[in-house]
């Protein structure tokens, strides 16, 4: 399988080569392009552009959008996309920014708070269908739940979807617990939260014709890492043999969420 890299037509938004990095702009491979996360540049002269959370997302989107261009894609091509945000109490400034550049069919999504390199408040990586003939392969369309309490994406009109299909890959959006009776959050012990999202993410893919069984990798955020064990003991029940990949990570989690859980599977 060939591996391409990713230069941008413009060179000021070549990052790694000129804050002298050692990783690429981006890689294309088997029908798909990888962003490395991008923060904010002035596309004029190359600097980084500190502002506000809202100011930040626009640029990094105007820029990743003229990258994926170069790159024969689009931004309408994304099918998942990690944020980063310097604080979560930046949710709603960033989502009015992410949503003008996303107003149809969004891409699935994670939002995370971590602590960002240079004082930048947002940075955003992104998988997206290469486009022409090398994407022609994989067919992008949005997932959803048969369970309509579980669409939290469209119950309270959020700028992403509740997953994606592209090809034989779906891409789940971080999941947090869900009632599925009555669509509400559902806090209490890491264990009981992550035992929700866990059956919620099992009828998001059977709802689609997937399964757990056909989990790929997970990416686990969880509110405290001193629940590792116990997040392990929930996971183990449902994953008793032939395990996906997985990565556990400590992270700001939003609303008093104890766990938060992304996917990528198999369609």
């Amino acid at each position: 399988m060939p591996r391409e890299l990713i230069h941008p037509v413009n060179p000021n938004l070549d990052v790694p080569r000129n804050f002298n990095l050692p990783y690429s702009v981006g890689v294309k491979a088997d029908g798909l392009i990888f962003l490395s996360g991008m923060t904010a540049i002035d596309s004029a002269t190359g600097e980084r552009k500190h502002g506000t959370a809202a100011s930040e997302t626009a640029d990094i989107l105007s820029n990743m959008a003229e990258v994926l261009d170069g790159a024969g894609s689009s931004l309408a091509n994304i099918v998942k996309a990690n944020v980063f945000l310097h604080s979560l109490l930046e949710m709603d400034s960033f989502n009015g920014a992410y949503r003008r550049f996303f107003p149809d069919a969004p891409p699935a999504r994670n939002v995370s708070g971590v602590v960002l390199n240079s004082g930048m408040k947002v940075e955003i990586e992104c998988i997206a269908l290469a486009g022409g003939e090398d994407g022609s392969r994989r067919e992008r369309s949005i997932i959803e739940p048969k369970n309509p309490l579980l669409n939290n994406s469209r119950r309270h009109n959020r700028p992403h979807s509740p997953g994606v299909r592209a090809g034989n890959l779906i891409f789940i959006s971080g999941m947090v617990p869900l009632d599925p009776v009555t669509g509400e959050t559902r806090l209490g012990p890491t264990a009981e939260q992550a035992l929700v999202v866990l059956n919620n993410m099992a009828h998001l893919l059977e709802s689609n014709g997937s399964s757990l069984n056909r989990a790929i990798k997970l990416n686990v955020s969880l509110a405290n890492m001193l629940e590792c064990d116990s997040f392990y003991r929930v996971m183990r029940k449902f994953f008793p043999a032939d395990p996906p990949a997985c990565t556990v990570v400590g992270m700001q989690l939003s609303n008093g969420h104890g766990v938060e859980i992304e996917c990528v599977a198999a369609a």
